[in-house]
């Protein structure tokens, strides 16, 4: 099968993620965008994802602007959804950028329903939550939990609320009492909001009523996630959650659609290794609490663990090179040491945040938690990141949880639950290079015989295998 065939006759795509986020979405966001969609939204979170995209030959990370918009001049829409936390000096950075490369915005629409990040919820966000230490959640410190509380409470500030400077003033004048540690000056944030409301003003639409415009017209729709399932409000490891859902019937709620509306959802999968940033419970990592524990303290930079474990490298304006292939990573990816291991794998793997910079933490796919994942978002998966693993004796993945003398294999929310559990495996035998196979026959025993086993568990089915992060680095099953 190819991807034409696999897309053939749909309408709607929703590229989402069924782990803790930081599967790849980027790469088939782009695919779809390129090659297949009219019209690209997201509709959840704000400038705490992070996806790449390829700007005249060079890769950029954006934060808030999904991938359509580098096909804005073929006539492509782009959409930020009324789901949305919009923080504008940040999505005016954003197409400052655009407008230094030459890339044009045209057909990019603003949903007026998206709340505003203010000065004042960052502020919060970087004093109480963004600290992992003593069980904090470990937030991005960019305003999102703060934008979204207020937003729930019914005191947020909209997009279109920014063009009446009398009605501003006094919504931010009541949120202001929930902030008394502030001191908030309502006209110094108004004045420094005008100018990024002068950007954004000629992009801002009713985007619900666009997006239900564009399915009447048939065309082709790409919906953009952000974060992952089990950082979903609604159905993540609460409280170390997002404060978006992230689901598919957040992400479509987020741009105005019902999940009932898209045609085929691609729940994107790492495999066989998973990952997750922040606190929060983790079954499967590879070290357990030194690992979570490591990777909240500062220090751990990808040059810091470079340098530590004493891999070859370079360091030049901020981009580093590395043979991720170093004998040394593969003897670290191959340690009896499961927080050696797990740091031979993010180097192997090159898991740092796109946002932060953060280490993510590390461990083997939870097939419990894909059961689970699989079935509120339904519809097909994408398994990634295979190929990074190469020259690994052995790998496992969890099909259970035991806690004492009984195994379970129901995924739970409760984060008291999930650090009882101890997981259990099942090993299977590593592979060599697989980023030439291009055909799922080809791909090694063991990886087809662990997949076979995923989908017989998971009752899913995986229509995708990605074998590196170009597009034609791609197997389509």
């Amino acid at each position: 099968m190819t991807l034409d065939n696999l897309l053939k006759g749909v309408q709607t795509v929703a590229v989402i993620c069924n782990q803790w986020g930081d599967t790849g979405k980027g790469k088939f966001s782009d695919y779809f965008a390129s090659q297949w969609a009219d019209v690209t939204a997201r509709g959840t979170g704000g400038n705490n994802a992070g996806h790449t995209v390829v700007v005249n030959g060079i890769k950029k990370v954006f934060h808030l602007i999904p991938a359509g918009i580098t096909n804005d001049s073929l006539g492509k829409i782009t959409i930020l959804g009324n789901g949305m936390v919009i923080d504008l000096e940040v999505l005016s950075s954003e197409l400052d950028e655009l407008d230094s490369d030459g890339v044009s915005y045209n057909n990019l629409m603003l949903s007026g329903d998206a709340n505003v990040i203010m000065p004042y919820h960052v502020n919060r966000d970087r004093a109480k939550h963004q600290s992992q230490k003593n069980g904090g959640i470990g937030s991005t410190g960019r305003g999102i939990g703060p934008s979204y509380s207020d937003k729930i409470a019914r005191r947020g500030i909209m997009v279109r609320d920014l063009f009446d400077e009398d009605n501003l003033a006094n919504k931010i004048r009541k949120a202001s009492e929930l902030y008394p540690e502030q001191n908030i000056n309502v006209e110094e944030v108004i004045e420094r909001l005008r100018p990024y409301a002068e950007r954004v003003h000629p992009f801002v639409r009713d985007t619900v009523a666009e997006m239900h415009r564009f399915m009447g017209e048939g065309k082709k729709i790409l919906l953009e996630g952000a974060q992952g399932l089990l950082l979903s409000i609604e159905h993540g490891t609460y409280p170390y959650v997002t404060s978006s859902d992230c689901s598919l019937n957040g992400t479509a709620g987020g741009v105005g659609l019902s999940a009932k509306d898209i045609d085929l959802p691609l729940g994107i999968v790492k495999f066989p290794f998973m990952t997750r940033v922040g606190a929060g419970p983790f079954p499967t990592e590879l070290g357990g609490n030194m690992s979570e524990s490591y990777c909240a303290e500062e220090g751990h930079t990808r040059l810091d663990e470079l340098q530590e474990h004493g891999i070859p490298h370079t360091s030049s304006n901020g981009k580093i090179e590395y043979n991720w292939r170093d004998p040394r990573i593969i003897e670290m990816i191959n340690s009896e040491d499961f927080f050696t291991q797990g740091i031979g794998i993010r180097l192997a793997a090159s898991e740092y945040g796109a946002t932060t910079g953060r280490p993510r933490r590390v461990g083997w796919t939870d097939a419990v938690a894909a059961k689970y994942a699989s079935r509120i978002n339904g519809g097909l998966m994408i398994l990634t990141k295979p190929d990074s693993l190469s020259g690994l004796n052995e790998f496992k993945i969890c099909y259970g949880y035991e806690r004492g003398s009984e195994v379970s294999e129901t995924f739970s929310r409760d984060g008291e639950l999930l650090r009882s559990a101890s997981p259990v495996y099942k090993s299977y035998q590593g592979y060599g290079d697989i980023g030439d196979i291009r055909s799922h026959g080809n791909l090694p025993r063991s990886l087809k015989e662990a997949i076979y086993d995923f989908e017989k568990f998971t009752s899913g089915k995986v229509a995708v295998v990605s074998v590196g992060p170009d597009r034609e680095e791609t197997i389509v099953i």
